[in-house]
């Protein structure tokens, strides 16, 4: 009877080890890590703007390079993919199922790839999906057709325009930057050897006074090895360019200190990185005919009082722009009393990269705002489509937006806000219009009051 009674607690408490265990497992985004499938995302690119032609799309009709992910069969059996999740968010890990209705294009042979389009163009074919990749970090998440099982996760930071990410060798834990993205094909370090890039320029202060030394900071990264990364200065026209050694302030990141100059100085600068085989490239890629520069001032300047006022993040049904296109908005509201062109300002989606994208200054009309006035910015990588189109897409993940200064004024920041995950076809403004209040709007107003 004891012998019983103890073999009884033994498997009661092997039970409860057990049931911990599978309960550890759960990871803390509702889904599971114990998928048995070898499927893993092994490439993605979420800032494509000339690297890779998406074959389903009309380049007469719309842009041609759209963000993907590359999904990698790392096992011994063919794999259809069709009924299972993805989506750029861990919060949401269903929120695009893959159609399961043409097998022939989901399945993914033993050792093969399948490129997943993030353009929200679900007519193109059963391999577009209804989320874009946000370049300024966010996630993957590829779940079983259960909806509980996630297959492969993976969160990234802030991307390179062009320049892929992805697993080397294809299905391991080792993850490299691509010059060379290679979709629907291994991932191979015996790429051609390309020059550095730079990424991610800076400088601080941003608005020099004469008492302050400007630091200049970029990443800078090459597959083969750097032989040396220096900026290059001059405060005159006329004068020669002089060349400071940028020293390495952490894995590829590196900075070196102008001087502080006298008030009404212009500063111009350019970077140039060397590798090993003697490539180089420059930032500004055109330098030093072209060249980036600041001015030092002894009064701050004071930028005008433009706000973000409202932006929606994922438009799927909500606002359409002049080309019937649901595209994500950015609307920016003109607080000061005088009119304000924005010809010459800068658009980012990222922080830490002021000037992603200049608004042109060829259209005063156009991209003047009068006194309480709103205009209203297209964030679609359609620069083609018009001059308030612009090269930037919003993350419904959320990420940053940020208006900021022209070069003549030093690129300083105007407004600029970080925002959490939205709700697609829900915008955020300020209510009222420029004040410090922000509310979701389920009936957004582009181009309108929100009161």
């Amino acid at each position: 009877m004891k012998l019983a009674t103890m073999s009884i607690i033994v498997m009661v408490s092997m039970l409860f080890i057990i049931s911990c265990s599978l309960d550890e497992e759960a990871d803390d985004d509702g889904g599971s890590n114990t998928s048995l499938l070898e499927l893993y995302i092994n490439e993605f690119l979420a800032s494509n703007d000339a690297a890779t032609v998406d074959p389903d799309e009309d380049s007469n009709d719309g842009d041609p390079y759209e963000d993907w992910f590359e999904i990698y069969n790392g096992g011994g059996n063919a794999i259809d993919i069709g009924g299972m999740y993805v989506s750029d968010g861990k919060d949401d890990i269903t929120m695009y199922q893959i159609p399961s209705t043409e097998p022939s294009l989901t399945t993914i042979q033993p050792g093969d790839f399948l490129i997943v389009w993030c353009d929200k163009e679900l007519l193109q074919g059963v391999l577009h999906v209804d989320f874009a990749l946000g370049s300024g970090g966010e996630d993957i998440v590829l779940t079983e057709s259960d909806g509980l099982t996630i297959v492969d996760q993976l969160t990234f930071e802030a991307q390179t325009t062009d320049i892929s990410y992805g697993r080397n060798p294809d299905g391991s834990d080792t993850w490299e930057y691509f010059s060379t993205p290679t979709p629907g094909a291994t991932n191979s370090s015996t790429q051609p050897n390309v020059a550095p890039m730079i990424m991610s320029v800076s400088r601080s202060p941003q608005s020099p006074s004469p008492v302050d030394a400007v630091t200049i900071t970029a990443v800078v990264t090459d597959d083969y090895g750097l032989d040396s990364v220096s900026v290059y200065y001059k405060i005159h026209e006329d004068s020669s360019f002089v060349q400071l050694e940028m020293n390495s302030a952490a894995v590829d990141t590196f900075s070196a200190t102008i001087g502080a100059q006298s008030d009404s100085t212009t500063v111009s600068y350019y970077i140039e990185a060397v590798d090993n085989s003697e490539l180089v490239s420059l930032e500004p890629s055109d330098a030093p005919t072209t060249t980036l520069s600041y001015t030092v001032s002894l009064t701050a300047y004071i930028p005008p009082a433009l706000l973000i006022n409202e932006f929606l993040a994922s438009n799927d049904s909500c606002c359409t722009d002049e080309n019937g296109e649901y595209e994500d908005f950015i609307e920016i509201y003109n607080a000061d009393d005088e009119a304000v062109d924005i010809g010459g300002m800068y658009i980012t989606d990222g922080l830490d990269a002021p000037t992603t994208w200049q608004i042109p200054t060829t259209a005063p009309d156009t991209t003047t705002i009068d006194p309480g006035g709103f205009l209203l910015l297209w964030a679609d990588k359609q620069s083609e489509q018009g001059i308030l189109h612009v090269e930037i897409k919003l993350s419904g993940d959320g990420e940053q937006i940020g208006l900021f200064t022209s070069d003549a004024t030093n690129n300083i920041p105007i407004d600029t806000l970080t925002y959490d995950a939205q709700t697609t076809d829900i915008s955020k403004g300020r209510k009222p219009d420029g004040s410090n209040t922000w509310e979701f709007f389920t009936t957004p107003t582009p181009g309108a009051s929100n009161n």
